[in-house]
């Protein structure tokens, strides 16, 4: 099946729009698409592109990094893959907290969803960090063909000073070199500076991407029509 077979399917009376994210890699895909005529834009995430030595990989971190990932394994904090379902229970109730803390979450993604992808094992590791027997933080990441993607995080603030995301991300980029995989995709930052420079402390760079997206014209055209609908009724 072609791409332009697929997004026939997919253009159907019933489909209101569909996005469509291309990888950074993955150009010849989306030239393809490009071609299609779907209306594009570009994006930018942060990619660590690594090869086959972890150590070489550990000294481009900058010094920061190195030091916080060292300060981590100097206070006991330990750094362990779970597949535990009462670890993702913690991890939740340290996402929610976090969430309210900030207020700013658009959106929370529910509990379930934590479960389902645990059970994910050959395309998910859940990372978490661990101070006297106690989950204080955890990453998910994805493995996304021959790249690792680092996905959602989350941290008990009380437990800041250890550094347990530096022994996360440290402890995936491993698990990434143990794997054979050829990058670490460190995902958007929305324009957020501060998560801007945590990426970069891991020799991750700006790279462009896409995010391909349709909206069907019927759907666009009774929305207008409902619009003035109620406008009319409203005068």
């Amino acid at each position: 099946m072609t791409v332009r077979d697929v997004v026939s399917q997919l253009k159907t009376l019933s489909t209101v729009s569909f996005e469509w994210n291309v990888r950074f890699d993955h150009d010849a895909l989306a030239n393809e698409l490009l071609t299609i005529g779907i209306t594009s834009t570009r994006t930018v995430t942060h990619v660590l592109t690594i090869n086959d030595d972890y150590e070489a990989t550990f000294a481009a971190y900058n010094s920061t990094a190195r030091n916080l990932v060292r300060r981590a394994k100097r206070e006991g904090l330990l750094v362990r893959t779970s597949r535990s379902s009462q670890d993702v229970n913690v991890y939740y109730d340290i996402y929610l907290r976090v969430a309210s803390a900030k207020g700013t979450y658009r959106f929370i993604h529910p509990r379930k969803l934590f479960h389902g992808l645990l059970e994910l094992r050959n395309d998910v590791a859940f990372i978490v960090a661990e101070y006297d027997g106690r989950v204080i933080a955890g990453g998910w990441f994805f493995r996304d063909g021959d790249g690792m993607l680092y996905w959602h995080a989350a941290m008990n603030a009380e437990f800041s000073k250890y550094s347990p995301m530096y022994g996360i991300v440290d402890h995936a980029i491993r698990m990434a070199h143990d794997e054979g995989r050829k990058s670490v995709n460190f995902g958007g930052s929305s324009g957020i500076r501060s998560l801007e420079e945590f990426k970069n402390k891991w020799g991750a760079e700006p790279t462009l991407c896409w995010r391909f997206q349709w909206h069907n014209p019927f759907w666009k055209s009774m929305r207008k029509v409902k619009a003035s609908l109620r406008y009319a009724y409203a005068r």
